[in-house]
């Protein structure tokens, strides 16, 4: 028995934790939750402040950044009150509306992690075609339009009978019933959906880490000053890619635990609550982790975080003209 500090009465927890075992799931959603929010915030601030940070790639990282936002404002508070409490308070009704956000979101992170990698690809292996598939801002805004669309019509087929969408009290959230009833739609969204985004990334990077591997040796007997005008690829490039690529690899690893954890229970595995609950932990962490990579591998975006944390002036007379 413990006490609820809410409404002063006592209740036995439906998943039988200990005072302390809550106590330490309910700190660390909320630390995940706000530090989610705030540092994506602040991308978003700086993207929209800073004249150095206004290239078609950071249109497509806004675009993810703004998902991320969304993830600890619309669905993680309510996944932070179900740890709390230990099961679903709120109507069934608002369960499913919530399980159709959670769908939204995640494949709108893994559709925006495939738009970027795509953008990329172009950019360093085919950038004859690049100025046609991506000839401005107006048209890589329609693309990330096209991402939202795409999302919303995948996840919520569950709202209309393909599929169910349920409170899960090993994951303590509402998504979609992975059991095996419903195995055509969870092939849809893992197998094809999830799985084809992640393949396709993949080549993606691996055709760019060989066009750079092939530039590089072809350019290590020139002069720095004949490197850097052969190249034909500004530095910027070169960073963002890495940037991207870590952002991928950190996505595939928080979110590739969950897919694991779904595909065994949709085959009727028994999996301990602890495996749920540590998923839905690194699952999470993929919203706030974003910020940092940036932060740490980007030069442009450290010194426009460092110019936002000390309140200096954004000013347009030194814009970077980085890679499109």
């Amino acid at each position: 028995m413990m006490n609820n500090s809410l409404t002063g009465r006592s209740f036995h927890d439906p998943l039988e934790r200990s005072t302390s075992k809550i106590g330490l799931e309910v700190t660390l959603s909320i630390l995940i939750c706000l530090t989610s929010f705030v540092d994506n915030l602040l991308v978003v601030y700086v993207v929209h402040k800073d004249s150095r940070l206004k290239s078609l790639t950071y249109v497509f990282i806004h675009n993810l950044t703004l998902s991320d936002i969304s993830m600890a404002s619309l669905y993680m508070p309510f996944w932070v009150t179900s740890l709390y409490t230990g099961t679903w308070i709120f109507s069934e009704t608002w369960c499913e509306f919530q399980g159709a956000v959670l769908g939204t979101l995640v494949i709108a992170s893994a559709l925006n992690m495939g738009l970027i990698a795509f953008n990329r690809y172009i950019r360093v292996v085919k950038p004859e075609l690049y100025s046609r598939l991506f000839p401005s801002k107006r048209v890589a805004r329609l693309y990330c339009a096209l991402v939202w669309i795409a999302s919303l019509l995948l996840a919520t087929p569950p709202l209309y009978g393909w599929g169910k969408i349920v409170y899960h009290p090993l994951f303590t959230a509402c998504c979609f019933d992975w059991k095996f009833e419903n195995i055509s739609y969870a092939i849809v969204i893992v197998g094809v959906v999830f799985s084809g985004t992640t393949v396709s990334i993949f080549h993606f990077y691996y055709k760019i880490y060989k066009t750079l591997k092939e530039s590089t040796q072809n350019l290590n007997a020139h002069s720095m000053e004949d490197r850097l005008a052969s190249s034909g690829r500004p530095e910027t490039d070169i960073r963002l890619l890495k940037t991207s690529f870590a952002v991928v690899c950190v996505f595939l690893m928080t979110w590739g635990p969950t897919t694991f954890v779904v595909v065994l229970e949709t085959a009727g595995c028994s999996i301990p609550r602890e495996i749920f609950i540590i998923s839905m932990y690194l699952m999470f962490t993929s919203s706030l982790v974003n910020p940092i990579i940036y932060g740490i591998m980007n030069p442009q975006f450290r010194a426009a975080f460092k110019r936002a944390l000390t309140f200096r002036g954004y000013g347009n007379n030194q814009i970077c003209h980085g890679s499109r």
